[in-house]
């Protein structure tokens, strides 16, 4: 695994994620809170069964975009490395094959099969991981 690769992968969309998360902990209504508090929760019981339950529409999002992300990385690998020393992606590939060795055609039909793949991973996490609206009240 490249460490450096990954790290700035996670530099990249640490602030997307942390965007995300900390507006759906703060769509969680305070009164909420305070009624657990007087329920006699403490914090671990408020996190189990306040916080998560609340972010898990957004964190159901989150797993979507970084799976999807994953299966479809481009950027990273092919400017830090080019594509070299075992950090070469399906894309990368893709492109290669494209425009390196013009199989435009071959290109074409692997982008298309990576957007099957990619639908089919996203259908299967949304079969898994059903929506339930993320009401708490």
């Amino acid at each position: 695994m490249n460490w450096s690769l990954a790290s700035v992968s996670i530099w990249r969309y640490l602030g997307l994620n942390f965007v995300l998360f900390l507006g759906a902990i703060q769509a969680i209504p305070g009164e909420i809170y305070e009624a657990a508090e007087i329920d006699g929760a403490n914090r671990w019981h408020q996190v189990r069964y306040l916080i998560l339950p609340g972010i898990r529409p957004v964190l159901s999002l989150a797993v979507t975009l970084v799976v999807s992300g994953s299966l479809s990385v481009f950027e990273i690998p092919y400017i830090m490395t080019g594509g070299a020393g075992g950090s070469t992606t399906f894309v990368i590939q893709t492109v290669k094959l494209a425009f390196q060795f013009n199989k435009v055609g071959l290109a074409s039909a692997a982008a298309v099969v990576l957007l099957a793949i990619i639908l089919l991973v996203t259908w299967v996490q949304r079969r898994l991981v059903p929506d339930e609206g993320g009401e708490l009240v």
